[in-house]
């Protein structure tokens, strides 16, 4: 698990061009119009019974200039066991493999798996059972990994202690071998030599004597204490110690031990035992155990643990929700439009509703509608960057007035190209200015804008005060005249339709100017390499009534 934690890490930090020199891309399926692909080598185990996935769509040559990029990369994440998935990243490529533009996923609601479709093809290949070179990869990765280990061990591990040089045998003795005997705490150590030094002291004792205390009686008539356990003593009381400290042999210590000492058998020497306070001060076992020869263990060293890694998705859930513009949807991709009504419950009227925008102006009902009355001024602004196009927030004061009422100017946006369409035709830019009543209800003023004429003063002073990365905002020191931005023609389209994006609102008052506003060829070109398509298609009219100025 430690492992495919780190692997993932990689995965994510890596470029998008190093993730596609390294992948091994292998086809799920393929059409007309595009190559959809799985990395294999990417199929990393995240957590919970979730794995996650490099996949791409690769488009056909007649799509790629309408696109603006050749191919789409993204990260997914696949529950197993729920038969669902998230996308947590999306990269995009032009025809050469360089980088058009980067966004991570906010809205990361697991979506159903439908049967039959794409995503249960790379379900399946994402989930299925592992093959023969996959169980073969994952064991080479993990001999590599013990391979590079193993230097390491056998570099930190502690030198075996050598075997003690055997002493010179004795003329008609046999060699002993040579013992490794257990280290002794400090404290034992230094009351056992006390003890030898007494010992030392003392004349020597019968050779019938009974050894004290299980000694051991050699031929050598030495006094051999047996090994004293291997344990680290409590800390000693100085008083303890000081009161039974033994106390340094006197000749009338000597003649109290020769007194107490019992009667030794007829022709052998006595000796007196050695001061009580010796014993006391080296307890030994009541049976000696034997030495015995061990081979010496050699334990490996302990490698401190690593911490584990953050959590990388954990990691870019978090830098998304501090992405407050993203809206969680584009125009194309698995988050396009067609996926709109499935990426949350509160957006089903994007998929179900019967009077969706846009739509094609055609075949309207001539009338002699009243002219919209614009309130509009010079104003301050705010531009941001949404991800999917350009938003203009606006100072308070302005509005229109549709038939009596009166709605508040709040904001505008920029598409590419129009969203609306005129008789089948659609223009090359449009602005959306989105106006709210008093009683909450929407309208929005369509002006429709044509490439190939003069500089457009308003879009110009956006274009020099454009925030610097997505997702940001800019509050320049500059003003619009927004007066001067729709076209002195009163005449108009008017029907009921809907928000263009989600959640799709619908009973929205569309107002469509008719004469399209001018602007710069270059002008068209800044935006198109920002934005290259943000239109929603054209939705079904339902035979919605659209009236039309005469």
């Amino acid at each position: 698990m430690k492992l495919s934690r780190l692997a993932l890490v990689a995965l994510m930090i890596a470029s998008p061009l190093q993730v596609a020199l390294a992948a091994d891309w292998q086809l799920v399926l393929s059409d007309r119009n595009r190559r959809v692909e799985i990395d294999r080598g990417s199929i990393l185990t995240s957590d919970r019974g979730t794995k996650v996935s490099w996949g791409r769509v690769v488009l056909a040559n007649n799509e790629v200039a309408a696109a603006g990029y050749a191919t789409i990369k993204a990260l997914n994440r696949y529950d197993c066991q729920n038969r669902t998935f998230s996308t947590i990243k999306r990269v995009y490529l032009d025809a050469d493999d360089n980088l058009v533009r980067e966004e991570n996923v906010e809205d990361q609601t697991p979506l159903r798996v439908t049967p039959s479709s794409v995503d249960e093809r790379m379900w399946r290949e994402v989930c299925g059972p592992p093959s023969v070179a996959d169980l073969q990869r994952v064991a080479d990765e993990v001999q590599k990994l013990a391979d590079s280990m193993q230097p390491r061990l056998e570099a930190a591990a502690p030198a075996a202690p050598k075997a003690s040089a055997p002493a010179p045998a004795k003329a008609g003795q046999s060699a002993k071998p040579a013992t490794t005997q257990p280290a002794r705490a400090a404290p034992i150590e230094t009351a056992t030599s006390t003890a030898q030094t007494l010992r030392a002291a003392e004349p020597p004792k019968a050779v019938d004597a009974a050894p004290p205390n299980g000694a051991v009686d050699k031929g050598d008539k030495k006094l051999i204490l047996p090994p004293l356990p291997n344990i680290r003593p409590a800390k000693p009381d100085p008083e303890r110690v000081e009161r039974e400290a033994p106390k340094p042999a006197t000749a009338e210590t000597v003649r109290k031990a020769e007194k107490s000492a019992p009667p030794a058998r007829p022709g052998a020497a006595r000796r007196p035992e050695p001061p009580r306070a010796v014993v006391r001060e080296t307890p030994r076992p009541q049976t000696p155990a034997p030495v015995a020869l061990a081979r010496p263990q050699v334990k490996a060293p302990s490698v401190p643990a690593t911490p584990a890694p953050p959590d990388p998705v954990e990691v870019l859930l978090r830098a998304q929700r501090d992405n407050a513009f993203d809206p969680g949807w584009r125009y194309e991709g698995e988050l396009g439009p067609e996926a709109w009504g499935r990426l949350r419950p509160d957006w089903r009227l994007c998929s179900e509703g019967t009077r969706q925008s846009p739509i094609d102006l055609r075949d309207g009902v001539a009338v002699d509608l009243a002219p919209v009355k614009f309130h509009y001024r010079s104003t301050g602004f705010r531009i941001r960057d949404t991800g999917n196009t350009l938003q203009v927030d606006v100072g308070e004061g302005m509005g229109v007035e549709i038939r009596g009422t009166r709605y508040a100017l709040e904001r505008f946006t920029l598409h590419r190209p129009s969203q609306e369409r005129v008789g089948g035709m659609a223009y090359d830019m449009a602005a959306y200015l989105e106006h709210r009543s008093a009683d909450g209800r929407t309208a929005i003023v369509s002006i429709l804008l044509e490439a190939g004429g003069a500089p457009n003063a308003l879009l110009q002073t956006l274009w020099n005060n454009l925030p610097l990365d997505r997702g940001r905002e800019f509050v320049p020191d500059a003003v619009i005249d927004l007066n001067g931005f729709v076209p002195e023609n009163p005449a108009h389209f008017l029907y009921l339709g809907s928000l263009p994006v989600p959640p799709c609102t619908e009973d929205v008052i569309w107002v469509v100017m008719k004469t399209p506003m001018p602007m710069a060829d270059d002008q068209l070109a800044v935006f198109g390499r920002l934005y290259p398509r943000n239109s929603r298609p054209i939705q079904p009219a339902n035979g919605r009534l659209v009236l039309e100025s005469r």
